[in-house]
């Protein structure tokens, strides 16, 4: 068991304020903390307190042990999940991700190319899949697979008012061929989309009193990226709102991007990413058109299931996110501000990470434990059966007079 330190990651879409802010500590105009990452990822590591290893070097060192047999044997000598804290102001890349027989496949197709993991070119830089899950913290907006036709279409008709000539796309639609429809539209000229989207912009920014939340989001689009097709995508993706509380499931092959909020977010262990639209990064569209599922989508909303713990003293329960993934499994512990002594079984590697006051995590014969507050977090490897939680009210900040809680990131659990 032991303590982590978490490591920063500053892409430019990322907030200067929330992250700082969550963990207590002054907010400076420097750069942004766009995410906050808890595990043993190569690219940034966690460090252990007090160690001279990070969690990587640390697993590395006896994986049957500190991950488990099964684990090892399901996964590989590697931790499956990456738990992160994200802050986004601007919209992210519009996105997807392969299935694992894609991600394989791709992934030894690019290596027998030659292509280097490092390269700006290279689309999988692992064998795996990545499916994901975003716990709203804050309100969040995201775009989240293909509308129905009949949406697409009744979004479309009103912007052919505004640019004629995006009527030639009226059969497509009305064919309901949106792999065609994508392909198309992706295969405009980027002076012929900048004319549209400055089109579409000028008279909606006329009319923006009484624009729905896609227009707006299409303005704001159009300001970062006037010649990107992803400017039009609130118009083709559901446009999800968040509520705090709530979580967004990702699978394989929907087409997705977070636009702003701020969450807890936990993935499968894997950086393939093939990008769609609002980046200035490496967008094989080729590939995107394999990977993509052109269907319409459903965005899958996840609200917590409720399971009561018996503690000594106080309440405490578990707010189950259920996923049907074997990479992770997230929930969240609360208690009414007064839990002790609260059991939880532990079987296999899991991540604690405090999102409201002040917890104690301890071994079943340590007499002292590991301390939590806000943004701080914890590694309890495959040798840890049980632990005895305490979680109280704790801080000085108004937001620390919530009810504790603590998110868990573990193994997947079904059922």
């Amino acid at each position: 068991m032991q303590k982590i330190i978490p490591r920063v990651q500053d892409y430019p879409w990322g907030s200067t304020q929330w992250i700082p802010e969550f963990l207590g500590l002054p907010v400076t105009e420097g750069k942004p903390w766009a995410e906050l990452w808890y595990g043993a990822h190569p690219k940034a590591p966690s460090l252990l307190e007090g160690k001279e290893v990070d969690l990587l070097q640390y697993l590395a060192s006896d994986p049957e042990n500190l991950l488990g047999s099964r684990v090892v044997r399901t996964f590989g000598p590697q931790l499956p999940f990456l738990l992160k804290l994200l802050a986004a102001v601007e919209p992210l890349s519009i996105q997807c991700h392969p299935s694992r027989p894609q991600a394989e496949e791709g992934y030894l197709r690019e290596n027998q190319l030659g292509i280097p993991l490092d390269s700006v070119q290279r689309n999988y830089r692992d064998p795996n899949h990545k499916p994901e899950i975003l716990l709203a913290l804050h309100p969040c907006a995201a775009l989240c697979g293909f509308r129905t036709p009949s949406s697409l279409r009744e979004q479309f008709q009103r912007l052919i008012s505004m640019v004629p000539p995006l009527k030639d796309f009226s059969p497509v639609l009305e064919e309901g061929n949106l792999a065609q429809f994508y392909r198309s539209f992706f295969s405009l000229p980027r002076h012929t989309l900048g004319s549209w989207i400055q089109a579409c912009k000028s008279y909606l920014q006329e009319k923006i009193s009484v624009s729905s939340p896609e227009d707006r989001w299409f303005c704001r689009l159009a300001e970062r990226y006037p010649e990107d097709p992803g400017c039009f995508a609130p118009y083709y993706l559901n446009l999800v709102e968040l509520s705090p509380g709530e979580g967004l499931f990702l699978e394989a092959g929907v087409l997705h991007a977070y636009l702003r909020g701020f969450g807890v977010e936990l993935m499968a262990n894997s950086d393939n990413v093939l990008r769609g639209g609002l980046t200035s990064k490496h967008m094989d569209v080729e590939e995107l058109l394999r990977v993509v599922r052109f269907e319409p989508t459903t965005p899958k909303v996840i609200r917590p299931v409720r399971k009561r713990i018996d503690t000594r003293v106080g309440e405490c329960w578990e707010e189950q996110y259920p996923v049907s993934v074997s990479e992770f499994s997230l929930s969240v512990l609360r208690t009414d501000g007064a839990g002790e002594g609260i059991p939880l079984p532990i079987s296999g590697p899991e991540i604690l990470l405090c999102g409201e006051g002040l917890w104690e995590v301890r071994r079943e014969s340590a007499s002292e434990g590991i301390s939590l507050k806000r943004g701080e977090a914890c590694f309890l490897d495959a040798t840890v059966s049980r632990v005895f939680l305490t979680g109280k009210v704790g801080g000085s900040e108004p937001m620390d007079s919530s009810n504790p809680s603590l998110f868990r990131a573990r193994i997947g659990v079904h059922g």
